[in-house]
């Protein structure tokens, strides 16, 4: 996995924009259109940290 272990990026509570892209195997410019769209919800922390909620993650994939 791209030099980031599953097992890590799945115990973090907040995820960078790469490695939310390495979890759900897509670009990152398919994070940022989705975050545009406001399907995934961000906590900008800066200019550059931008950090996504692991279980708003978990819940893109839930049936509702």
């Amino acid at each position: 996995m791209n030099k980031i272990d599953e097992k890590i990026l799945n115990q973090k509570e907040f995820l960078t924009v790469k490695e939310t892209a390495i979890l759900l195997s897509c670009s990152v410019k398919s994070i940022y259109r989705s975050i545009n769209d406001g399907r995934i919800k961000v906590t900008n922390l800066g200019d550059r940290m931008t950090r996504i909620k692991r279980s708003d993650i978990d819940d893109l994939f839930k049936a509702k």
